[in-house]
């Protein structure tokens, strides 16, 4: 677990919403597929948040949570909120590996290193045939560019505003470069097409979801019982750019599922994620930006952009029912 996973979700706005999102497509499913007779399967970090959540809103009771970090399971066992979640101190692969699953599951692969990341995608894309059909798979990746490596600036060619440097015919520009390393690092599962515009900060993340989307469309077509329905994907940032995507193990002739989740408001997939680039905003602000259809006139100031480039007005107007809101309590 890297040390961002254990900051509050105060400190992260956007990854509150990106659970607030799964969540919402849960309690969208759940009364067609019954999901409180599900086992959730996930990466909780020292307050297992997300536990209590699903408990709370779904009625999941077999829930686990998996651990490397021994320190890091001993304060998920004290920590525990619900009596029936049980903790276990190894691999998400481990646990994956000698599990047999009765009932369809819910599994969180949480990944936030980019160390491995085509493992991770490979090990994502299996599953989908090692679980019941009904299951329902999510993961995140680390989206960040940088993981790919930092070159010596001496070996690179430089471009601002179209102008290039005068060795450009001969070195690689940072995104050349990375597009390189990407294409080392993924082998079979780089996505045709991809460019080195696609190792920018805002765009990485969408071309790792390319690749994920290939690597579980290349595993699915191994079984004959099931078929992939993708149903929310994410971009965000707060500190870390890490991109999301979720599906569901459906049966190969039911479209019942897909209609549900393609009718629902935040219904996304892989080829154009939601990206979450929401501000920090006052309370007045926040009031101001809900009660009212055009807030930046009536406030009469802009709003910081992040690197994710994203109107800060039309993103919070699409996602401001779900703005998480945060409170001292006194106990």
């Amino acid at each position: 677990m890297s040390a961002g996973s254990s900051l509050p979700y105060r400190l992260r706005p956007n990854k509150a919403v990106d659970r607030e999102l799964f969540l919402s497509l849960l309690t969208r499913l759940a009364p067609k597929l019954g999901l409180e007779t599900y086992h959730y399967v996930g990466l909780g970090g020292p307050f297992l948040e997300d536990f209590r959540l699903v408990h709370a809103r779904l009625g999941i009771a077999k829930m686990t949570c998996i651990e490397t970090e021994e320190q890091v399971h001993k304060r998920q066992v004290f920590n525990r909120p619900i009596v029936s979640i049980e903790c276990i101190h190894k691999t998400l692969e481990d646990y994956l590996d000698e599990t047999d699953f009765k009932t369809p599951a819910i599994i969180w692969f949480d990944y936030t290193e980019p160390k491995g990341i085509t493992t991770q995608i490979e090990r994502f894309a299996r599953t989908i045939g090692t679980v019941p059909i009904g299951s329902v798979l999510r993961v995140t990746l680390n989206a960040n560019p940088m993981s790919l490596g930092k070159p010596d600036p001496k070996d690179l060619s430089v471009e601002v505003e179209g102008e290039a440097s005068e060795d450009r015919a001969v070195k690689p520009t940072i995104q050349e470069w990375r597009l390189s390393r990407f294409k080392e690092r993924l082998g079979a599962l780089f996505p045709s097409g991809l460019t080195a515009d696609g190792m920018s900060f805002k765009k990485y993340g969408p071309s790792l979801l390319r690749a994920l989307k290939l690597a579980v469309d290349n595993e699915a077509l191994s079984f004959r019982d099931r078929r992939i329905v993708w149903a929310l994907a994410t971009h965000y940032a707060d500190g870390q750019a890490m991109v999301t995507a979720a599906l569901v193990v459906a049966p190969k002739d039911d479209t019942g599922i897909e209609e549900l989740v393609k009718s629902w408001e935040f219904y996304t997939t892989t080829d154009a994620p939601h990206r979450l680039d929401l501000p920090a905003l006052s309370t007045l602000e926040r009031l101001t930006m809900e009660s009212n259809g055009n807030a930046e006139a009536v406030m009469g100031f802009e709003l910081p952009k992040s690197d994710m480039g994203e109107n800060p007005f039309e993103v919070f107007k699409k996602f401001y029912r779900i703005y998480p809101h945060f409170s001292r309590v006194e106990l």
